[in-house]
């Protein structure tokens, strides 16, 4: 547990600029994709990646904003060790003909209620960790993963995510990626961030709302530039919409949209070869 909030804690630093949007809604920046042979066991390939993106201001938000991204990635290996912005903080444990699995975590914003007017009443929401496990699967072009997380702290509901990319050489400079993205939470998630409770809907003017799910299916895609040895410049995407209850929420139906989108760019800087 002392190691899981060190990550967490290194991971949140130079990523608090980022904001609640894009950590509750699944919504997240194509990582640039890993082409090429497989890395020595025993190298570290570390990397920073700088830029902005457009987002909703809370998850089923139709006002967008700009924000700035800081996002470190770290990897021992193969993958035996990684801590980025894209995948989070874990470890492969198990490697079998194109499989992998491990223990995985990640950190998820909170929500300000002062962020929007429509979330006015409401209360803030602290920052939540999330620890469980993945799976992932790669064959050649094609990288599917799916990750189930227990959530502690600002929500402490169950939470799924599953995707699956198909990666384009088209250049040996120029890389795209696309594919869909599925997630889902249990009620105690849905309640936190999409209910409306008594007290709050004395506050604010809304009906009390209970959903006993959450559900968001969406398509992301990427472009990547490889400059030169050391500089990359991504372009990255993703639209979709929230599904199941929490798309009847106030806060989608009546003050927001369930259709959520972000878009951005990045330039990523390697530190090591």
């Amino acid at each position: 547990m002392r190691f899981l909030l060190w990550a967490l804690a290194t991971m949140a630093a130079p990523l608090l600029s980022i904001g609640a949007a894009l950590a509750q809604t699944g919504l997240a920046p194509q990582a640039i994709p890993q082409i090429g042979s497989r890395p020595a066991e025993s190298t570290w390939r570390i990397s920073l990646g700088a830029g902005t993106f457009f987002g909703p201001d809370y998850p089923g938000s139709n006002d967008w904003r700009a924000r700035f991204i800081l996002a470190p990635d770290i990897r021992y290996g193969d993958n035996t060790f990684f801590l980025s912005f894209r995948d989070g903080v874990g470890a492969t444990l198990l490697r079998s003909n194109g499989f992998t699995a491990g223990p995985v975590a990640r950190l998820r914003f909170g929500r300000d209620q002062d962020d929007n007017q429509a979330l006015r009443g409401l209360g803030d929401i602290d920052p939540s960790g999330e620890a469980g496990a993945f799976v992932s699967f790669s064959d050649g072009p094609w990288r599917a993963q799916a990750e189930l997380r227990q959530g502690f702290g600002g929500h402490s509901g169950l939470v799924a995510d599953a995707r699956i990319d198909r990666v384009f050489m088209v250049r040996p400079d120029l890389i795209l990626s696309t594919g869909p993205r599925v997630s889902w939470g249990s009620r105690d998630f849905a309640e936190t961030y999409y209910g409306i409770t008594t007290d709050q809907a004395a506050r604010s003017g809304y009906q009390r709302f209970s959903p006993d799910n959450y559900w968001f299916a969406g398509v992301a895609g990427g472009a990547t530039w490889l400059i030169n040895q050391r500089w990359a410049a991504s372009l990255f995407g993703e639209v979709g919409q929230i599904l199941g209850k929490s798309a009847d929420s106030p806060l989608v139906d009546q003050r927001g949209s369930a259709t959520q989108g972000v878009v951005g760019l990045a330039l990523t800087w390697r530190l090591t070869q």
